[in-house]
């Protein structure tokens, strides 16, 4: 029987705090005790807290981190995701130090959706190239009445290029970054890369992710079947000499807020799915 972890969310009411409280609420081994927002105020008491999730916006967080430096946080935010200091939370990477941090940065939804399709084949591959296409959620944006694609800060732009290319240990990613205003959520990435090597790709990466939950090899990618849920769903193409990775999440979920529950159930001992399934 574990203790139920006193919970302080600071940024309750933002694009990835609404849905970590959905989550938390449902959460068999957590209570909220604490909520903070530009919108709403601070509502609890923050000393009851012994977990702060930071879910606020670019360059906010650094005000907190005196307040909260006794306790053990996950940033959802870009600030502290390329600091020593901290542990990257991507679970499928960095599952051992994530259950020991003190301070852990959630990685962004462009980048998990990249890094959790690219992964198997780090050290493998060459002239990597990604176009990736999300709702307008990811821009905080909501949904618009009229048809429209945007293409925005492509090629070597993106600020969550520099997280991917520190854990692929690659320095020249083409980035395009694509956003469907019409739609809210979901993100599908289009990995294209030359392998350095032949092997059976299906086989690296069901051996590679079989210990994974959240981790679905398909045959066929929708976002449909991953909205709502963290679950990643990739699809391995091999033609000719070159390959073509596909992967889709929820951005909010699997992408956000999601990881970050999954991160906290790894820190605190519990299995990773509770809260998510």
């Amino acid at each position: 029987m574990f203790s139920i972890i006193n919970v302080g969310i600071i940024g309750h009411t933002g694009r990835l705090g609404k849905p970590l409280v959905d989550i938390l609420n449902k959460h068999p081994e957590s209570d909220i005790v604490y909520t903070e927002s530009r919108k709403e105020g601070s509502q609890g008491n923050l000393l009851k807290a012994d977990f702060v999730f930071l879910a606020l916006p670019y360059g906010e967080s650094g005000k907190y981190l005196t307040k909260i430096k006794k306790k053990r946080i996950i940033d959802l935010s870009i600030d502290n995701r390329c600091n020593d200091d901290w542990v990257y939370g991507l679970p499928e990477l960095n599952k051992a130090k994530i259950k020991n941090a003190q301070k852990v940065a959630n990685p962004g939804c462009y980048a998990t959706s990249i890094l959790l399709g690219l992964l198997p084949l780090k050290g493998k591959v060459s002239n990597v190239c990604i176009a990736s296409t999300s709702g307008v959620s990811g821009a905080g944006l909501d949904v618009k009445d009229i048809d429209n694609f945007l293409i925005y800060k492509e090629g070597r732009q993106h600020q969550q290029i520099r997280e991917i290319e520190d854990i692929l240990d690659i320095n020249d990613i083409l980035f395009v970054p694509q956003r469907i205003d019409s739609t809210e959520k979901g993100i599908i990435s289009t990995i294209f890369a030359k392998p350095k090597i032949k092997e059976d790709l299906n086989s690296l990466y069901k051996e590679f992710y079989k210990q994974e939950q959240f981790i679905r090899i398909k045959d066929s990618i929708e976002t449909k079947d991953v909205i709502g849920t963290n679950y990643c769903d990739i699809k391995i193409l091999e033609i000719e000499n070159k390959i073509i990775i596909i992967s889709a999440l929820d951005n909010l979920i699997k992408g956000g807020s999601g990881q970050a529950v999954q991160n906290f159930n790894i820190m605190h001992g519990f299995d990773e799915s509770v809260g998510l399934i």
